[in-house]
Order: C-alpha cells, then sequence, then structure tokens
C-alpha cells in the first residue's frame, strides 16, 4: 500500500489552549503507527526561523527529518525550503478584518457557509488560494508519514475553524479528538499568562472555544469524533491512549515506558523541548482560587454563559 494511491488516515485534535495538547502529542506519538508534529502550521509567523528549534534539540533549519519531509514536499509538486514558513493556515488576508471576512470564526456555521459562499462567488482567487492551502496540508501530512515510515497523521493544531476547512478533502480519512480538560485548569492557566483578565473573562474564553469546538463537531459524524478528558489522559494514561487507539483502528500498547525518548519533531509550544518525563494531573487551580471565584465558574459554566 502507498500513501499516494489511498486516503491518509487524518486525526485533527481539537482543544481551548491550555488544555495538554502537547502532551498529547507526545503520548500519542509513541504508538508505532502515528506520526505527528504536533501543531501542522509549523512555526508561528512571528518567530525567527532562523533560531527555532525542533523539539529534538537541532534547529529547524538543520532538523534532518525536516530536511527530509521538505525533500518529500518538494518532489510532490510544492517549492518549499526550511526558511520559509509552512503556509498551511487557511487563514487567508493581509489584515485581521480581510481574514475575518474571508476565513476566521463567525461563531455560527450558517454564517459561516453564507460567508463562504459569497467570499467565492465575489472574491476573486479564494476558492483558487482555499484549494492551495488544503493541498499543502495534503502534501505536508502525507510527506511526514512517508518520512516516518508510520500510517496515521495528528494534527494538534487545536483550531476548530481547522475541522471545517480539512473536511473538505477528498485525500483525507478524517477522525477528530476532542480534548477537554478541567474549566478551573484552564482558567488559572489563562490568568497566570494575561492577568489582566478577570475569574469572568478568563471563563467566558473557555466557554467560547468549547462552544466553538461543538459546533463544528456537529458537522462531523458522531462516529468519527471522540471525546477525552486531559484528568484521564494524566492520571490512567495506557487505558485512555488505549481508548484512543481503539477509535482509530489500531492496536493497543502494552507498555507505556518512557515516552520521551521516542524520538519527536513537534511544533508548538515550549514544553515539545522539556525533559521531565512525569504525567501528573495540573490541579494547582485547588490553591489559587478563592471561594467566590470557584462559585462564579461554575455558575458561569451551569449557565452556558458567553
Amino acid at each position: 500500500m502507498t500513501i499516494q494511491n489511498h486516503k491518509i488516515p487524518y486525526v485533527f485534535l481539537t482543544s481551548h489552549a491550555y488544555s495538554g495538547s502537547t502532551l498529547s502529542s507526545f503520548l500519542l506519538g509513541t504508538h508505532p503507527e502515528i506520526a505527528t508534529v504536533g501543531e501542522l502550521k509549523g512555526p508561528a509567523y512571528h518567530l525567527d526561523l532562523a533560531s527555532y528549534r525542533c523539539s529534538c534539540g537541532n534547529l529547524f533549519q538543520e532538523c534532518p527529518f525536516w530536511l527530509r519531509v521538505t525533500d518529500v514536499v518538494n518532489r510532490h509538486g510544492l517549492n518549499y525550503a526550511l526558511n520559509q514558513y509552512l503556509e498551511t493556515s487557511f487563514e487567508l488576508g493581509g489584515s485581521n478584518l480581510a481574514r475575518r471576512l474571508r476565513t476566521k470564526s463567525l461563531r455560527n456555521n450558517g454564517l459561516e457557509h453564507l460567508r463562504d459562499s459569497l467570499v467565492t462567488a465575489f472574491w476573486p482567487g479564494h476558492r483558487q488560494a482555499m484549494k492551495e492551502r488544503l493541498r499543502r496540508n495534503e502534501v505536508f501530512a502525507q510527506a511526514i508519514l512517508e518520512v516516518s515510515g508510520k500510517s496515521v497523521f495528528l494534527d494538534a493544531t487545536k483550531d476548530p475553524m481547522r475541522i471545517r476547512y480539512l473536511r473538505a478533502s477528498d485525500r483525507f480519512d478524517f477522525f477528530v479528538i476532542h480534548l477537554v480538560r478541567d474549566v478551573r485548569g484552564v482558567v488559572r492557566s489563562i490568568m497566570t499568562r494575561r492577568p489582566e483578565m478577570t475569574v469572568k473573562q478568563a471563563t467566558r474564553h473557555w466557554l467560547q472555544c468549547e462552544q466553538n469546538i461543538k459546533r463544528h463537531l456537529a458537522e462531523v459524524p458522531a462516529e468519527r469524533q471522540l471525546f477525552v478528558r486531559y484528568e484521564d489522559l494524566a492520571s490512567d494514561t495506557l487505558v485512555t491512549l488505549n481508548k484512543i487507539f481503539s477509535f482509530l483502528g489500531l492496536p493497543h500498547m502494552q507498555d507505556l515506558s518512557n515516552y520521551r525518548q521516542v524520538e519527536y519533531h513537534i511544533m508548538g509550544n515550549k514544553m515539545r523541548k522539556l525533559n521531565n518525563t512525569e504525567i501528573r494531573k495540573d490541579e494547582r487551580w485547588r490553591t489559587y482560587f478563592s471561594e467566590s471565584q470557584l462559585r462564579t465558574i461554575h455558575k458561569l459554566v451551569n449557565s452556558g454563559s458567553n
């Protein structure tokens, strides 16, 4: 079987930004059939590619894995070099307004369907630009599988809008994992990184993200999506991983051993370079919030306020 002649099993992991997606990438990448680079969107546009490091420790532009991927990508028709960004994001436009008008979330499936129809009809070149972005995702996923010798590709980019656009590919056998972390842990993470935000604002941020994920999942067949709790992954790791592998039709693993000893080439946040192998639940929220703040979070979540 060759990847070129068959659909690519493409697994998309969606979650809020502080929900353990990088850890999940490392853990799922221990399976002998799963290839992942974490976030397929690659290094963020504001980062310096000359100094950006792969999770393997090498500079991105000198990483042997990415050099091999580059060769394969070019062999499949893309003109790409490691001093360029991957250009796999579907956010098109030179300004935030343009991106909002063309491809970003409108928080409503009906509005996005209407927007897509109008933009395609009245914005010259938009359809072709989107087709090119989709093709780049297809080629990079295919190249990463070829170089790794694995059969299932995992994309942990998280952004639920990618569900909408990736589903348009006739090259992908598409699956979605919805990773959810305890809202209190996420709210704490938001507030420690953005101290200007209140408990209400941070909780509403989580709610908005979850609502966006759920509305996109409403258009994904039920048998193609799986809900996973971060706390289960952290506390009962092998059982939870095997649940995911069953969902993907992959054989179970009998032993996790030291998951950080596997060779990884992960994109994403700074955790990709950490050497700590301990897997544990992060419950620092228990001593971070007052009782009043916890009641506020509980009330907002139960009311579904956004």
